[in-house]
């Protein structure tokens, strides 16, 4: 294992647990950033110890400005700013030996989970094929098209039972335990280290497959409000199931994918104020 892609978000780092500490001019955003920057060296130069040597890392949080370069481990690549054909998941492709979230958060509609949304506060419910789906899915669920492994994804303990949902053998770092959306139980941070040490010991001895869905997919998504769907309902394809509610099918994973991330735009600008 040679080669590792790295999607980080910030909401699942622990001591992160308010807006204030994800939306950047913020008095505690800088603080946070730095808790993000520091996991996400930690899990580096774990990888490092068992002979990883390029990591490609893509800032996914927000505006996706949030980390620098010249704070990251040697080895390491950034990809940084706003406009992302594929947002979350730009720049994978078959060439990378495994892939890692760090610092992901619970799905939408999920009270106990810190600070819990399916890409934007847009999205009330969304389910593919049936399943009730946050970021870690649909993302792995990219991964797996390309090929690829999702080896380790870190976040509070309600975003640890959608990664075991996964059923691939990818393995979890707890950093901080869910209280409600707006409150966690924060771990101390030599306690998260040791937690991300564990895991990828573990995780050098298992078996991880990549995470397939198969075709034809189905979205079907509910919005908060239902002005929000009238401005969705431009995307090619979507068509009305109810009140907020609007249904997207496709035979193509990337096309479904690309799909939802332009809902979830045009439903996150269109806000009825």
């Amino acid at each position: 294992m040679k080669k590792i892609y790295i999607s980080c978000d910030m909401e699942g780092i622990n001591g992160v647990c308010t807006n204030r500490h994800r939306e950047m001019g913020d008095l505690f955003y800088n603080w946070a950033r730095k808790q993000t920057t520091t996991e996400l060296n930690t899990v580096i130069n774990e990888f490092k110890k068992y002979g990883v040597e390029e990591f490609v890392i893509n800032d996914s949080h927000d505006n996706m400005i949030n980390l620098r370069i010249d704070e990251l481990p040697e080895g390491s690549s950034l990809i940084s700013g706003t406009h992302k054909t594929d947002s979350m998941m730009e720049g994978i492709n078959p060439d990378f030996d495994g892939a890692v979230f760090i610092g992901y958060h619970g799905k939408c509609g999920l009270h106990r989970a810190v600070l819990s949304h399916t890409y934007s506060d847009s999205i009330a419910h969304a389910k593919i094929n049936g399943i009730w789906f946050g970021e870690t899915t649909i993302n792995a669920a990219f991964c797996g098209e390309k090929g690829v492994p999702l080896l380790l994804v870190s976040g509070d303990d309600v975003l640890a039972e959608e990664v075991g949902e996964l059923g691939t053998g990818t393995r979890s770092v707890i950093t901080k335990y869910g209280i409600s959306r707006s409150a966690g139980r924060m771990l101390h941070p030599k306690q998260v280290a040791e937690n991300y040490q564990k895991a990828v010991e573990e995780m050098f001895q298992s078996d991880i497959k990549p995470y397939i869905l198969k075709s034809p997919y189905q979205l079907d998504l509910t919005l908060r409000e239902p002005q929000m769907l009238d401005i969705a309902l431009r995307v090619p394809g979507t068509r009305r199931s109810g009140e907020s509610s609007l249904q997207f099918n496709h035979d193509d994973y990337i096309t479904t994918y690309r799909a939802f991330i332009a809902i979830q735009t045009l439903a996150a600008r269109s806000y009825l104020k």
